[in-house]
C-alpha cells in the first residue's frame, strides 16, 4: 500500500484502485450519499466499497490533487472555471438524498437551515482531483452535511479566490485578483444576484462555524483538531473573517 499525503498524515493509504481511510459515526450515512451521487449519474466522487472496523474503503479518484494556487496548473483560470462547474454538477446530483434516504442520518458537521442539498463542506483545491488542466473529481466527503447551496458556495469561493490577506504565508494573489477570481467562480457556478449579495456575510458565517467546530473538537480531545489549533489554523480563519469584512464593499462591487 502507498501512503497518501495531505490531511491526517499516516492514516490514509492507497491500495491499488482503492483508498483506505479512518471512518467515523457519520461514514455509513456518507456511503449512502455516495451511492446516491452515483445513481444520479455524477462520476466525480469515490464509490463506497466497504466499512471494516474503524476504517472505510472507497474507490480511488484518479487525478492530480494540489492545494498550491501559485502552481500555474492549479491556479489557472481554466481550472477555476472547471472547479466552479464541477461544484454545481455535484450540488445538482446531491438533490433528493434527504428525501430518498429512509435511514437515520448522522453527519460530522451540524446541518444548516434551510436543508436544500447535501454540501461537501470542504470544497477547496486540496479536495479536488484534476486532469488535463481541469477539475474532474472530489475527494474526502467526511464533512458532507445538509445545508443551503450558498453555504458550500461561500466556502468554495473563499478557498479558490482565495479570500485571505495577501500578507499571510502561502497566499498567491493580491486583492484585485482575488476579487476577479471570486466573480469568475460565481459566474461559472451560476450564482444568482441574491447569492452574490449574501456571499460576503455567508463566507464569514461559514468560517466562524468552522472555527467554533474546530475549537470544540479540540477541547473534546480530538487529536487532529488539537494539532490544527496548535498550528494556528483557527487564528488564520478568524483573521480571514476580518479580511473579508474589511473589503466587503469591494467584494460586493466585484460580484454584483
Amino acid at each position: 500500500m502507498k501512503l497518501l499525503e495531505g490531511g491526517r498524515t499516516g492514516q490514509i493509504w492507497q491500495d491499488g484502485n482503492t483508498v483506505v481511510r479512518p471512518s467515523g459515526s457519520w461514514t455509513p450515512t456518507v456511503h449512502r450519499f455516495l451511492r446516491h451521487l452515483r445513481s444520479r449519474g455524477f462520476p466525480g466522487a469515490p464509490d463506497p466499497i466497504e466499512l471494516a472496523g474503524n476504517q472505510e474503503v472507497v474507490s480511488y479518484v484518479s487525478g492530480r490533487v494540489c492545494e498550491d494556487l501559485s502552481d500555474q496548473f492549479v491556479g489557472s483560470e481554466r481550472m477555476l472555471l472547471s472547479a466552479a462547474r464541477l461544484l454545481r454538477e455535484f450540488h445538482s446530483a446531491s438533490q433528493g438524498f434527504l428525501e430518498a434516504d429512509r435511514q437515520i442520518q448522522t453527519w460530522m458537521l451540524p446541518p444548516q437551515e434551510p436543508r436544500e442539498i447535501i454540501c461537501h463542506g470542504d470544497y477547496a483545491p486540496y479536495n479536488v482531483a484534476t486532469a488535463d488542466h481541469e477539475a474532474v473529481g472530489i475527494i474526502d466527503f467526511d464533512t458532507a452535511h445538509p445545508a443551503p447551496r450558498l453555504w458550500d458556495l461561500a466556502y468554495s469561493v473563499y478557498g479558490w479566490a482565495p479570500l485571505s490577506d495577501p500578507a499571510n504565508p502561502n497566499v498567491t494573489f493580491g486583492l484585485d485578483e482575488q476579487l476577479r477570481r471570486a466573480e469568475i467562480f460565481c459566474t461559472a457556478y451560476g450564482a444568482t444576484g441574491e447569492d452574490r449579495r449574501q456571499l460576503p456575510e455567508m463566507i464569514c458565517r461559514r468560517l466562524q462555524a468552522l472555527v467554533d467546530f474546530m475549537l470544540a473538537s479540540a477541547a473534546a480531545g480530538n487529536e487532529t483538531f488539537v494539532e490544527d489549533v496548535i498550528a494556528g489554523d483557527a487564528r488564520l480563519y478568524l483573521s480571514d473573517i476580518d479580511y473579508v469584512r474589511s473589503y466587503r464593499d469591494q467584494l460586493l462591487k466585484a460580484l454584483c
